[in-house]
């Protein structure tokens, strides 16, 4: 099987962490792959450093007529059998631009939550593209496939659930602590995004300052527009010198490997490839309530809870429950090491490439995952 992949996000984040292990699980198992993505950036830079083949030839909006007919003019070329397409803001024209140029099998992958507009152009754009020119959509929480099951009637029965994945890397713990100034028994927590507002930084900010321990820090790795604001607001709150933007780091398996507990304050996300992360480094994790995260921590399958879960939203809960966390860790960390173990196994066992690729591959080949 032929497989032509289509990738539009200009920093290596998580969605595109998924998609270079989609990538090249499958290129692994013997099938070809060719991907259309950005030039110049670490997009491409992580993509070919897998020996991908790869081309900057992508469609730059519904807009740009003569880029969509260069990306249709490709795959004819490439004559694939199947297009996985992971961008929601180019599904329309990705995918008008893969069912013109014959491609047998059009699949969507959607990431994240997102809102179908009910009316208006955008609206017919997205339901015209997922009802009428891509042939199945692949998200990777039930969550996710009821959000879209509810917002596009007609679209429930073409929806796979196929959880994200990630492979654990051993990594000597980053000289984070030497590098913020922090005592030995100062507690480190970790975040880390894209700092804008549905990452919901903010309200983890205000959940820190709700903390009595004051030997507690925060470490913030990431970049983004709200940069500025959230520093700001560290200040009028009295946190500045206990919360530490680390900004955007290429060491987040050692941070991880440094911290003594993760924390996803997200109002808005969905399997957050970091919480994989730190779970997959045996770190005790903290998240809100956004679709994939009970599939990853709650208790399920016979199994214990994997981390603590709590509202989304709202910062007094967080507050609640980084307090719930903090007080066990001080007390020897008993009931944080058994979960942080449990999140570990099922890393191994529920969240591995193999399981994802074999979704995959599944839905490529027109079966069922």
């Amino acid at each position: 099987m032929k497989v032509a992949m289509h990738v539009d996000g200009v920093e290596f984040r998580g969605s595109e962490k998924q998609t270079l292990l989609i990538a090249t699980g499958l290129r692994d198992r013997g099938h070809a792959v060719v991907v259309s993505l950005r030039g110049g950036g670490p997009v491409e830079a992580a993509f070919r450093a897998e020996g991908l083949e790869t081309t900057t030839v992508r469609p730059r909006g519904d807009a740009d007529v003569l880029s969509g007919l260069a990306f249709v003019a490709w795959l004819r070329r490439e004559r694939p059998d199947a297009a996985l397409l992971t961008s929601w803001v180019r599904l329309f024209g990705a995918s008008l631009a893969a069912r013109a140029a014959g491609v047998p099998r059009i699949v969507q992958r959607i990431g994240g939550v997102q809102d179908v507009p009910a009316a208006g152009a955008s609206g017919w754009k997205y339901r015209r593209g997922l009802l009428k020119q891509i042939d199945q959509v692949i998200v990777n929480s039930p969550g996710l496939a009821e959000s879209f099951g509810g917002q596009v009637p007609g679209l429930a029965g073409r929806i796979h659930v196929v959880p994200n994945a990630v492979t654990a890397v051993p990594a000597t713990p980053a000289p984070v602590r030497a590098e913020i100034g922090a005592a030995a028994d100062d507690v480190l927590l970790l975040a880390a995004g894209g700092l804008e507002r549905r990452k919901g930084f903010d309200l983890l900010i205000r959940a820190f300052d709700q903390q009595a321990d004051r030997r507690v820090r925060l470490l913030v790795a990431g970049s983004g527009p709200a940069a500025d604001a959230l520093a700001m607001l560290a200040r009028e709150h009295d946190v500045a010198d206990r919360v530490h933007f680390l900004g955007q780091r290429g060491d987040l398996p050692g941070l991880l490997a440094a911290a003594d507990a993760f924390v996803l304050s997200s109002r808005r996300d969905s399997m957050a490839n970091v919480m994989l992360e730190a779970m997959a480094a045996a770190l005790p994790v903290l998240a809100t309530d956004v679709p994939g995260t009970a599939q990853a921590l709650a208790p399920g399958g016979g199994r214990p809870p994997a981390g603590w879960i709590v509202a989304r939203g709202d910062a007094d809960t967080l507050a609640a429950g980084l307090r719930v966390l903090l007080a066990d860790l001080r007390a020897g960390g008993g009931e944080a090491r058994a979960r942080a173990a449990e999140a570990r196994w099922r890393i191994g066992h529920w969240f591995t490439a193999e399981r994802m690729v074999d979704g995959y591959e599944a839905v490529l080949a027109g079966k069922s995952a």
